[in-house]
């Protein structure tokens, strides 16, 4: 969001044709600010003529609103400082420390937190949230149950849950609180849960899927239709040549991490390769689709031989700017291609659209299941509290805000009921993907597995080895590490 934007969000919060005085109004927006936890303990608040400006008020309301909040004992000025939050504040708050990979996670929780105060009055909790970066959240967590420093709350990759319970830094939600745990599993799409046991890890907020991007207006006014197999993704990036040097683009190094194994997958699955079937079996259909992924780039030469090199969200800012036709990526990137793009909602929509990856020989167009989750870790001193946020973070009234605001689909299916055809069109869009997605492998070795995933890719897309080399490799590897 840019500063234009955060002064308009900030001016709507005073609702001018309300009876309640603006100073009123003022007051209990810092006061909620204080409660959230976006104004801590000790932290200088803005000044007057800051907030005068934030909120498009005058001196007067902003001035009285400020004395109250000095008077109740939530402020104290400091002559020549500014005025600031009470540091007693923090005293009669229980902190909720939080690691998130990115801000916008951040006002849900927010949102969460604030319920949680109003709704009960045995404690009331301050939000300390941390945004670490997506590529950096994997080794933040670690080094922080190492430390013995683990948060009481975090958000990781769908992919980690069962590595990190297997080492024993999570509790079950499942034991915490065995009937809401039930009514949560029993509401989700089946491909997010184990329904054959009672066990839950974590609650998922929102879902995405892998997806093909493809330019809506450019293949309409060519005539076109969006691909469905292999070939079709061919001849449609190469359609767009030489006006496009690399029409189709895509992440295939290690560089892009996680993103690389998520965007490959399903060019590996539909030409009917196991990575895993009971034990390690990287079968002759894996080899099948690494060819396929290396002749995008060096036999029919659509995709740059830099994917190796590209950054996570690379492909999708190459969409974004017209520099590429097609782009495999995931449906959480929608907020990202506008903010490239600059383009709206309604622009959005009229511009791009997604499908299932195209299908490989003798099958049918794949898509894996990917997303977010909430976690609860064993060396919190607050896990009470930490369950009440969770909760209210994936409410399915709160999920709903959440996922059409930005554009991700919601796990619970009650709430992708709900969703229109005009306001939450793309969460819609990608709630109907969901039922053919599959998700990564549920288990303990995620992490080393991707990693050597996304090695097997590098080296064949850059020569180090050809497909078949890379894949038996791999194959060895990995057997080593689950022997």
């Amino acid at each position: 969001m840019n500063e234009g934007e955060k002064m308009n969000e900030l001016e709507s919060m005073i609702d001018r044709k309300s009876p309640a005085p603006i100073y009123q109004q003022l007051r209990e927006i810092i006061r909620r600010k204080i409660e959230d936890g976006e104004f801590m303990p000790g932290e200088r608040i803005p000044t007057q003529y800051e907030l005068c400006d934030m909120f498009a008020v005058s001196r007067a309301p902003v001035r009285q609103a400020l004395t109250e909040l000095v008077n109740e004992g939530l402020l104290n000025r400091q002559q020549g400082s500014g005025t600031f939050v009470n540091q007693k504040i923090g005293e009669t708050a229980t902190p909720l420390r939080v690691i998130v990979p990115e801000n916008l996670w951040i006002g849900p929780l927010r949102q969460a937190v604030r319920l949680c105060n109003d709704e009960q009055t045995e404690w009331r909790a301050s939000l300390e949230v941390q945004a670490v970066g997506r590529l950096q959240l994997h080794d933040q967590i670690l080094l922080a149950v190492g430390r013995g420093e683990a948060p009481d709350l975090a958000l990781i990759d769908w992919a980690w849950v069962r590595e990190f319970a297997d080492l024993h830094f999570l509790k079950r939600l499942d034991v915490v609180d065995p009937e809401w745990a039930s009514s949560f599993k029993a509401d989700l799409f089946p491909v997010f849960v184990d329904r054959t046991t009672p066990v839950l890890y974590g609650a998922q907020p929102e879902a995405n899927v892998s997806v093909l991007w493809y330019r809506r207006d450019w293949f309409e006014e060519e005539g076109l239709e969006p691909p469905t197999t292999w070939a079709e993704l061919v001849e449609a990036a190469q359609h767009f040549q030489p006006s496009i040097e690399f029409p189709l683009t895509f992440a295939a190094g290690r560089k892009a991490r996680e993103t690389t194994t998520y965007q490959m997958l399903p060019f590996l699955w539909p030409a009917g390769g196991r990575l895993f079937d009971g034990e390690v079996e990287l079968n002759p259909g894996v080899v099948t689709g690494l060819q396929f992924i290396v002749d995008l780039v060096h036999k029919f030469h659509v995709a740059s031989p830099d994917v190796v090199a590209y950054a996570w969200d690379q492909p999708a800012r190459l969409f974004a700017s017209g520099k590429a036709a097609l782009a495999v990526g995931g449906s959480y990137e929608k907020p990202l291609i506008q903010e490239e793009s600059g383009w709206d909602d309604e622009t959005f929509r009229s511009r791009v659209n997604c499908i299932p990856i195209p299908a490989g020989p003798d099958s049918v167009p794949a898509a894996v299941a990917g997303g977010m989750v909430y976690v609860i870790f064993r060396q919190t001193r607050a896990a009470p509290l930490a369950l009440a946020v969770l909760k209210r973070v994936v409410r399915p009234e709160a999920m709903r805000r959440f996922c059409v605001e930005t554009g991700r689909s919601p796990t619970r299916i009650s709430v992708a009921r709900t969703l229109d055809s005009k306001q939450g069109w793309f969460s819609r869009r990608v709630s109907e993907l969901m039922h053919s997605a599959r998700p990564r492998w549920d288990i303990p070795e995620y992490a080393r597995v991707s990693g050597q995933i996304q090695l097997m890719i590098e080296n064949a897309v850059t020569g180090r080895a050809t497909p078949r080399e890379a894949v038996e490799k791999t194959r060895d590897v990995l057997r080593a590490v689950f022997s």
